[in-house]
C-alpha cells in the first residue's frame, strides 16, 4: 500500500500549531519576566516563526518523491505553517488580553504616551489626549487579535517568499535544457 504524500495545508496546520505552541511560550516567558512591551526582545517571535517555517518545510520537502519541492509548494508549505501559527497565536492574544492580563490595554497605552512624550515634544497634552484616544480604540482585545491575524499573515507571505528561494529542490529531470 502506498504512503499517503501530505499536502502543504496538512503539513502548515501541523507544523503551525506547533510553532504557534511555541510562540505562545515565548510569549509567557516575556509576560513572566516582564519583557512583553519590549519591542526588540518581541522581534524574537519573527525569529522563532521563521525557524518553524524552515524545520516543517524541510519536513514537507523529506515526505515527497526523492526529497524534491518546487518553488511553489516551498512558498506554500511556509506560508501555511506561518498563517497557522499566527491564527494560534492571535487567539492566545485575545485571550491574554481579555481574561489573563485585562490590564494590558491600559499598560500599552501608556507606554504610546511615554514615547509620545520623548518624540513629540511639539505635540501639546491635549494633542497627546484625542492621538490616545484614537489608538484605544483600535487596542481591545478583539481587534487587537484580528489585526494579529492579518500582521501573521502579511509576515507569513514575505517570510516564505523569501525562504522558498532556498529551500526549494527542483526535480532535474524537470529541467528543460535549450
Amino acid at each position: 500500500m502506498e504512503e499517503k504524500q501530505p499536502t502543504a495545508i496538512s503539513n502548515g496546520l501541523m507544523y503551525g500549531l506547533i510553532t504557534g505552541v511555541i510562540l505562545i511560550f515565548f510569549g509567557l516567558i516575556l509576560f513572566l519576566t516582564d519583557l512583553y512591551l519590549n519591542k526588540y526582545v518581541s522581534w524574537i517571535s519573527y525569529l522563532l516563526l521563521t525557524g518553524g517555517m524552515i524545520y516543517g518545510t524541510l519536513e514537507f520537502r523529506k515526505k515527497q518523491p526523492n526529497g524534491y519541492i518546487s518553488y511553489g509548494k516551498s512558498f506554500s508549505s511556509c506560508f501555511w505553517i506561518g498563517l497557522f501559527a499566527g491564527i494560534l497565536t492571535s487567539i492566545y492574544m485575545f485571550v491574554f488580553a481579555k481574561f489573563i492580563h485585562p490590564g494590558l490595554q491600559q499598560e500599552m497605552l501608556e507606554q504610546v504616551r511615554t514615547n509620545m512624550a520623548a518624540n513629540q515634544a511639539s505635540m501639546t497634552e491635549e494633542q497627546m489626549d484625542q492621538a490616545i484616544a484614537m489608538t484605544a480604540k483600535f487596542m481591545s482585545p478583539g481587534i487587537m487579535a484580528f489585526f494579529s491575524v492579518l500582521m501573521y499573515s502579511f509576515a507569513s507571505a514575505v517570510i516564505a517568499l523569501i525562504l522558498a528561494i532556498f529551500l526549494k529542490k527542483e526535480d532535474p529531470a524537470l529541467k528543460i535544457t535549450n
